[in-house]
């Protein structure tokens, strides 16, 4: 009977939730810490990598990417607790710790313009200079739109500088890094894996920049967790949206029209949250269909218009529950599509004494592909120095081929990509000495 309860995964799962309570609830009876977020003041955005630590003392941590800290075993005294971060003030508290005491610190960080004199550095060229060079960079979405750009700015197309990572043409926004083709790289947004990540043709990659938050690039080394890729690994992650207010903003390219809204969710007991929505859409399809351009004259003396046969959309959404201090719930959903369609139709008829000719000839072409995700995680606070995250999300993608012939012969191909992926991470803090 035991033996059939273990084997059971659901209440394997129990157990073992029941034993990181019983952990957790042990530890904070007997440890001493400091734990919580830094965000911005402005938008209550996590501050990824922000240094926190007491003075006069050699306790301190760095933020993860959500803008979690832990600070554990501080003796029992008063201190005074710093965090700092380049481009915001510095925050200072005084802080006191008693036996078995685990203080909550939730702090916001002023945006702050950085002013310095001149310096001046004058040395010898090094003969020789070894360094180990990481094959992870970082990005944030003021390094993306500061780098140059085709038309618009675009993830990919800031990469493609990086050392390593080539492009086919400057038509192409795909990824060559180091020999491999793009194919054998992972593109992910939120966490979730991203198929054919292209926009009109591999021109531009379909992440909307105004939407993002960083992005997390592997050119190599990159963890086991991600499988065997050949290639490298791109996570992109999007901006959570704004906790303090409602704000929005449009943007118009040579190519397309975008519109990003963002605000907090209504508090509604202890809970509170944030949302964020992005979109955009090609108009070249829209404006030549305005202008009405003839392109041939129909038997009653009317006219066809030429109509531009493809556009492209895409959106992203992600919102954030706070349940509590401790349980957050974050979904995150993407949808992106191209289209390509034509219609041809031609009537020709022709005649003299002897023949009379009437021909109708059809054509038509429908092509649409694109990505569609879906993607829920849970995060839970057990203790200061332990969080545990379950993330549970689906990836479509599908390309779909019609063809037809005087509306009587068809030729369709359908293909399509369905990935359900389930995944818990359990981070472990420790400080620092």
């Amino acid at each position: 009977m035991i033996a059939h309860f273990l084997k059971n995964s659901f209440f394997r799962q129990i157990i073992f939730y029941g034993v990181l309570i019983i952990i957790s609830t042990y530890n904070n009876l007997f440890s001493q810490s400091v734990n919580g977020f830094v965000r911005e003041s402005s938008s209550g955005e996590p501050i990824s990598y922000a240094n926190v630590f007491l003075s006069n003392t050699v306790l301190g941590a760095a933020t993860s990417r959500d803008g979690y800290f832990v600070l554990s075993d501080i003796p029992p005294g008063k201190y005074v607790i710093n965090v700092t971060m380049i481009g915001y003030s510095i925050f200072k508290e005084d802080i006191e710790i008693n036996d078995s005491t685990s203080i909550r610190l939730d702090i916001r960080l002023k945006e702050e313009v950085i002013e310095a004199s001149e310096v001046v550095v004058t040395a010898e060229r090094q003969k020789f200079e070894r360094a180990i060079e990481s094959s992870q960079i970082s990005l944030d979405l003021r390094e993306i739109n500061s780098a140059p750009a085709f038309i618009e700015p675009d993830v990919f197309r800031t990469l493609q500088m990086l050392p390593g990572v080539q492009s086919s043409s400057d038509f192409s926004s795909a990824l060559y890094v180091r020999g491999s083709t793009p194919d054998q790289n992972l593109i992910m947004l939120d966490g979730i894996a991203i198929y054919n990540p292209y926009h009109l043709g591999g021109i531009f990659s379909t992440f909307n920049t105004d939407a993002i938050k960083e992005a997390d690039f592997h050119a190599g080394g990159f963890p086991a967790r991600y499988g065997g890729r050949m290639g490298a690994i791109l996570n992109i992650i999007n901006r959570e949206g704004n906790v303090n207010e409602i704000k929005g903003a449009a943007n118009i390219s040579l190519i397309s029209s975008k519109i990003l809204l963002e605000g907090p969710i209504p508090k509604y007991k202890r809970m509170k949250g944030s949302w964020m929505i992005s979109g955009r859409r090609t108009y070249f399809d829209r404006i030549i269909k305005a202008l009405k351009i003839p392109l041939s004259k129909n038997e009653d003396g009317s006219n066809n218009y030429f109509e531009f046969p493809y556009y492209f959309y895409d959106y992203q959404i992600k919102a954030n529950l706070d349940i509590n201090a401790n349980h957050r719930l974050t979904y995150s959903r993407f949808y992106g599509d191209d289209v390509l369609y034509y219609d041809f139709d031609e009537t020709d008829n022709y005649s003299d004494s002897n023949v009379n000719v009437n021909q109708d000839f059809q054509f038509g072409i429908d092509w649409p592909w694109g990505n569609k995700t879906n993607g829920l995680t849970w995060r839970w606070i057990v203790s200061p120095e332990l969080i545990s995250k379950t993330f549970i999300s689906n990836s479509y993608y599908r390309f779909n081929f019609n063809l037809g012939f005087d509306q009587k012969n068809t030729y369709t191909y359908s293909d399509s990509v369905i990935a359900v992926f389930q995944n818990i991470d359990y981070n472990v803090f420790d400080k620092i000495n």
